[in-house]
């Protein structure tokens, strides 16, 4: 560990909380100092360990009357290339990739599709667990729980219950962007506010059902909203201890009407900073960070892990998000990421979905 930090760094290393404005000054710090101070952080809590679980993404629908801007993805109701997989062939693809590839974890992603209601969730969730007892849930997000409590008119815990109760593991961190409400309000006008997202996943946590926190960087935001997201998602895990991880990636032009305003991405080095960021204010209070391969790229993913990422993801099979952008994804196999970990001089672990370990590839 170097003997002389910066003072902001060093605040962030022995300090336990850090105002918005000490987050801000975080982010403008020397990125290779950013670096070393996750690196040594995250290898306090965690040794030379890097978890990663093999999944799926099933995306059910790409129906959505939200329209975010950013989204490359939705299609109208009604539109030629709308989409809505039966029960019957959503459980189809996934027991197919369950056989070829072996999956701990199907992460469940759609859109706000008028025709569906919890019924079909309920009925998804379980046929999957009938079918596939060992492969965990992480689906839906705070945007679908608003539009099923709305639609039904139900309470946000309602909801949770009944999804929960036909098979649902933990929720997805799906809509949580930039929690600056000026932010969401130019990328995505028709989707739930901050307080909303976050008072969903408060009341889950509450429930005992664990989530993910997201962010989505690179569009009309400032440096000072990164730090107040980051502020935000910090003060609820410190209230509830609900978070099990964070993962952060760049808004990926291409394809979608945002991208008129923002026609570029930001460079990897975002990423790292973003991470490291996230390490010296998370802390081990929400322990575990993504390295978030798929917009960035394994090879910065693979750095990632060196900028206080612990955790590389899963393997996302099937993902149609970001291809819908134009962006080529790689196909990732078990033996890849183990590969990429051992890469680092670092030791893969096989994780299930609540971040357990249940092999190590020494």
């Amino acid at each position: 560990m170097p003997q002389a930090w910066g003072p902001i760094v060093e605040r962030a290393i022995y300090e336990d909380r850090l105002s918005p404005r000490d987050i801000e000054e975080l982010f403008r710090a020397d990125l290779w100092e950013l670096g070393a101070a996750a690196e040594y952080l995250t290898r306090k809590y965690f040794g030379n360990v890097i978890t990663f679980i093999p999944n799926m993404i099933l995306n059910y629908t790409n129906v959505c009357t939200i329209a975010c801007r950013f989204c490359a993805f939705y299609r109208p109701p009604n539109h030629p290339e709308a989409y809505t997989l039966s029960v019957e062939e959503a459980i189809r693809r996934i027991m197919n990739m369950n056989n070829r590839l072996g999956i701990k974890q199907v992460l469940i992603q759609g859109g706000i599709n008028p025709e569906l209601s919890i019924e079909y969730y309920e009925e998804l969730f379980k046929a999957l667990k009938a079918k596939l007892p060992h492969v965990a849930i992480h689906g839906l997000s705070p945007i679908e729980v608003d539009y099923l409590a709305r639609k039904h008119r139900m309470s946000y815990g309602e909801v949770l219950d009944r999804l929960r109760g036909a098979g649902m593991d933990t929720l997805a961190g799906g809509g949580g962007e930039i929690l600056v409400d000026r932010v969401r309000k130019v990328i995505a006008p028709h989707k739930i506010d901050t307080d909303t997202w976050l008072n969903i996943m408060e009341t889950a946590h509450k429930m005992g059902i664990m989530s993910n926190a997201t962010m989505m960087y690179g569009h009309v935001e400032t440096m000072s909203d990164w730090a107040e997201h980051l502020y935000r998602i910090i003060e609820l895990q410190r209230r509830t201890h609900g978070f099990l991880s964070f993962t952060a990636w760049n808004f990926e032009p291409g394809n979608s009407e945002l991208t008129r305003d923002v026609p570029y991405p930001l460079t990897s080095a975002t990423l790292l900073r973003v991470v490291a960021v996230a390490r010296l204010v998370f802390k081990n209070e929400l322990p575990n960070i993504q390295s978030s391969w798929l917009t960035n790229g394994l090879e910065v993913a693979q750095l990632a892990l060196k900028f206080g990422a612990n955790d590389f993801g899963g393997t996302l099979y099937e993902e149609r998000v970001i291809p819908a952008t134009g962006l080529k994804m790689p196909v990732l196999t078990r033996d890849a990421v183990i590969d990429l970990i051992k890469g680092l001089g670092l030791i893969p672990a096989e994780r299930d979905n609540w971040y357990k370990v249940i092999k190590v590839y020494n």
